[in-house]
């Protein structure tokens, strides 16, 4: 059975309050999460970047930024490839240790240029422990494309229909992955 639950679907089909229903859920009943979470920075209705968050210690910096001088660009953003090396590399270690799931917003092409964020994004994969993440939807190639083939991967695309019940299809499906265990 598959342990690592990822999350799909257009911009603004509602990925990350999908996932933020199923933390909600899982939390309500006891368990922890931990890993990195990447809201929109938003100003006067304009979005002008994204931050990452580490779930357990709230620690947030800076993930892209459209005043941001230098490192890889995306779109109108240009990412801060440090920031996302250590606060990824951290946050998803610490939940590895001490959480009860994992949770990484997002596998996309802002997060790749960080090589941190791969080796950590990685171990999450490996790990007995339930993942849930959202990943990049366009994407069929490198490093995004290799984890949408995995076989230990089972893929949920966001749609206006599922929306409302997916929070907790996706909490019930941790909760069974927690109970049954390995999965390897």
């Amino acid at each position: 059975m598959p342990n690592n639950f990822l999350i799909t679907g257009r911009p603004g089909s509602g990925k990350t309050s999908v996932i933020g229903g199923a933390i909600k859920i899982l939390r309500g009943r006891g368990l922890k999460a931990g890993g990195l979470y990447c809201p929109e920075i938003r100003e006067g209705g304009e979005r002008l970047g994204f931050k990452i968050i580490d779930l357990m210690t709230g620690e947030e910096r800076i993930l892209a930024h459209v005043n941001q001088r230098e490192g890889p660009q995306v779109s109108k953003y240009r990412v801060n490839v440090r920031n996302v090396d250590e606060l990824s590399e951290a946050a998803i270690q610490r939940a590895l240790r001490e959480a009860d799931f994992v949770v990484i917003d997002e596998i996309a092409p802002m997060e790749t240029y960080s090589e941190g964020f791969k080796r950590a994004a990685r171990a999450a994969l490996d790990s007995p422990k339930p993942l849930l993440a959202i990943v990049h939807q366009r994407t069929t190639a490198g490093f995004i494309g290799g984890v949408k083939v995995r076989g230990d991967v089972k893929l949920f695309e966001v749609t206006p229909s599922n929306r409302a019940k997916l929070p907790s299809q996706l909490a019930e499906l941790v909760i069974t992955a927690l109970q049954t265990g390995g999965w390897h």
